[in-house]
């Protein structure tokens, strides 16, 4: 018989060593890793993720690992649930370029909270964060763009399987049981995107259910829960449920030498993905032409069908996840502010300002048919002014997207801009060389009382 998918994927899983690794994905792990554990503490104290903590908190239970921040210790189920909510919470966290989700959401939460329970090397925390995110990448990579048009988030079903591969790996299981964690993973695979549509702060949480999924699967198939072999291929498996147009050749073409994490996309601005090219295209506009807010008669942006439904429904938010799935809001903002920061999303006050609801009605957003796959976060723009002139403008790949990368300095900077939100500044510049450091600890858990206020 021939082996299936989930089989590959599976011993892909557990054969990989971090020898086995190029340089330039190793380097960029720890790009991955200190962008997410600075959304991670910026996201520690912001009240909706707070909500996640207080749950855990009181629940109580044996201590194992560090909740960030906060420094309590939980089951490492709960801290990486928490964790990985804190580390989506604020839409800061990075992307699969193409492929969607947020996979060092779903791996370095998941990865922190178990080497401190297993205490494990730098170096296998780092092969744990590039497998996960290797398998959570080629699956949505294999869905996309017909499991978003479905309404399905790609962070819910695709998380729990890189959270799995992240944990197997620390957990040391063995080609079988990560076969059987796959099946359990794939139970765990769900959730929709309503909340692009009408708002909600539970989005949040994808991230945490994502984790803790992934998480208690590797451990159940570790004492010897069984799940079908077939959950990527078979009948009423993944490729089948969540998409009705696939391309499973995205699983495993390159398999083990094409590490997806060189696929990453840091977000420079705290909003939803499908919004970043948009605000990108319009500040250099600004910059050029030199219009402000008053001159504005109307805005045309061209974006995929992806990018539309997810970014371009709502007008007028009431509350932070709607304003940030707002592509109108944050045009507005940007117009107004020329910024667009994330107090700005936070600002109620502005949710309801008569001027920047004016502004976001003046934003007319369409289904480009050009802008497809790799192409979904192609910017079209048309804007024209009070005065009768027209500017038009077309940008490929935002900043921070791989073939558009900003400079590790620049991710520096917005890191340390992130972690200002609870340690000190020689607290920051310490975390930065751990992280550069990580291959070399014989305990990778020395990274966790640096995440501590």
């Amino acid at each position: 018989m021939a082996t299936g998918m989930t089989e590959k994927l599976a011993t892909h899983t557990a054969k990989v060593r971090y020898e086995d690794i190029p340089p330039e994905a190793i380097e960029k792990a720890k790009d991955c890793i200190l962008d997410q554990v600075g959304v991670e503490l910026i996201g520690s104290t912001l009240e909706w993720n707070k909500i996640a903590y207080r749950y855990v908190a009181e629940m109580g239970g044996r201590a194992e690992s560090t909740i960030v921040n906060y420094g309590t210790k939980a089951p490492a189920l709960d801290a990486a649930f928490v964790n990985a909510t804190f580390g989506q919470g604020c839409e800061l966290d990075d992307v699969g370029f193409g492929a969607g989700g947020h996979p060092s959401a779903a791996t370095v939460p998941v990865a922190l909270a178990l080497c401190e329970k297993q205490r494990s090397i730098g170096k296998d925390f780092l092969a744990a964060v590039v497998v996960g995110w290797d398998v959570m990448y080629r699956l949505l990579a294999a869905v996309r763009p017909s499991s978003g048009k479905r309404g399905f988030h790609s962070h819910g079903i695709g998380g729990p399987f890189g959270a799995m591969a992240t944990a197997a790996r620390l957990l040391r299981l063995n080609n079988g049981q990560i076969l059987h964690a796959f099946g359990i993973a794939g139970m765990h695979s769900s959730g929709t995107m309503e909340y692009d549509q009408t708002g909600g702060e539970v989005k949040r949480v994808i991230a945490g259910i994502a984790a803790r999924g992934g998480i208690q699967a590797a451990m159940l198939a570790q004492l010897g829960l069984t799940g079908p072999p077939t959950i990527i291929e078979g009948k009423r498996g993944f490729l089948k449920v969540f998409a009705d147009q696939v391309e499973p050749e995205e699983i495993t073409r390159g398999l083990g030498s094409d590490f997806k994490i060189m696929r990453v996309w840091f977000k420079i601005y705290p909003c939803v993905a499908t919004v970043q090219g948009v605000i990108f295209t319009l500040a250099k506009m600004i910059e050029k032409h030199h219009f402000g807010a008053d001159d504005v008669d109307e805005i045309r942006v061209g974006i995929s069908e992806t990018s539309l439904s997810h970014g371009g429904a709502i007008y007028e938010p009431h509350d932070t996840a709607s304003a940030q799935f707002s592509l109108p809001f944050s045009l507005a903002i940007r117009l107004l502010k020329n910024d667009n920061d994330l107090s700005f999303y936070m600002d109620p006050k502005l949710w309801t300002d008569p001027k920047v609801l004016a502004l976001a009605k003046k934003v007319k957003s369409y289904a480009d048919p050009n802008a497809k796959k790799d192409q979904n976060y192609n910017t079209t723009m048309e804007v024209k002014l009070t005065s009768g002139k027209t500017f038009k403008a077309f940008e490929a790949y935002p900043p921070g997207s791989p073939l558009n990368m900003v400079s590790r300095e620049v991710l520096r900077a917005k890191f340390r801009k992130m972690a200002r939100a609870v340690l000190a500044e020689d607290s920051i510049e310490k975390l930065i060389e751990a992280v550069d450091r990580l291959e070399t600890y014989d305990d990778a858990a020395k990274l966790v009382p640096l995440l501590v206020k």
